[in-house]
């Protein structure tokens, strides 16, 4: 797609869809864009966890602070047809401001620190690839190199209630996805992030846990904000990561697994970042347990 033929939402104009969930996803953030008055561009973003809906209000330097984005977010959920249950924001350089920002939201809406934003990580691409460079005052050398943030903590040990006993390198065929055969039916506990960037075509590579504890693991898992996973080949160590920066060690790398281990990282990058993570009961379990 050109530059000139993509077309976003208008600033500030308010358009909800006939469906909108009650999951919405917010980002605060400097553009690489310098207005009139020599000083970056910052906008507020605001999707749903459907896609649909999107929302954008730009904001003068000069007037971001926690209050300045109450009001925008109060005022966009007054006229919401479905109100959010849960707002997630994934910059941890943002996470005083946002979270002082939302917290007179609470306990009607739970504020969660979340890499789990997948709409707004398509969107902002979009944003950075399609309607910054044709801004007056767009600076290529302000764009971000990657738009999270890796300040992640040290890794922490999963309890040993919640180990599995063993695990095993898969993968799935795009098509099964694209397809529906694997829906929010079917996967018990777990949820499927949007497909929009996914190859129709190739394999979709994952890690599966199987143990006898599977309902208490995917229960746990269930509980936390899981964003991906990653086998780190220097460490010998499976890492899942979780909200903004926590990351916990799910079990060891051995040598018979290492060939496996990169395998996997690199169906990953050739799926566009998508994998996935299951657990079941054991090899022979026709369903599974979590899904994610």
């Amino acid at each position: 797609m050109a530059v000139s033929e993509y077309q976003d939402v208008v600033p500030g104009e308010v358009v909800f869809p006939d469906t909108l969930s009650d999951e919405w996803e917010l980002d605060c953030y400097s553009r690489p864009v310098i207005g009139e008055d020599g000083k970056k561009l910052w906008e507020v973003l605001i999707t749903d966890s459907f896609g649909e809906f999107k929302y954008l209000k730009p904001l003068p330097s000069n007037v971001v602070n926690s209050r300045n984005l109450r009001k925008v977010v109060e005022e966009l959920i007054e006229e919401a047809p479905n109100k959010p249950k849960v707002i997630r924001f994934f910059r941890n350089q943002m996470y005083n401001m946002i979270t002082i920002a939302l917290s007179s939201l609470a306990p009607d809406v739970e504020i969660k620190p979340s890499r789990r934003t997948h709409n707004l990580f398509i969107w902002l691409q979009d944003r950075e690839k399609y309607i910054y460079p044709r801004m007056a005052g767009y600076n290529p050398q302000l764009r971000q190199q990657t738009l999270l943030d890796y300040d992640v903590s040290q890794p922490d040990r999963l309890p040993d209630v919640l180990r599995a006993e063993s695990y095993a390198f898969v993968a799935l065929p795009a098509e099964v996805f694209w397809d529906g055969q694997v829906n929010t039916e079917n996967i018990n506990r777990g949820v499927l992030c949007p497909i929009k960037q996914m190859p129709k075509t190739g394999w979709i590579h994952g890690i599966t846990l199987f143990s006898k504890r599977a309902e208490a693991i995917a229960a746990w898992m269930s509980g936390v904000e899981i964003t991906f996973i990653r086998a780190d080949l220097l460490t010998r160590e499976l890492m899942i990561h979780s909200d903004i920066s926590t990351q916990y060690i799910l079990a060891g790398i051995l040598d018979p697994q290492k060939k496996e281990a990169q395998i996997f990282e690199k169906g990953k990058t050739s799926a566009n970042g998508y994998h996935f993570l299951s657990v079941q009961e054991s090899p022979e379990s026709e369903e599974v347990t979590g899904f994610w």
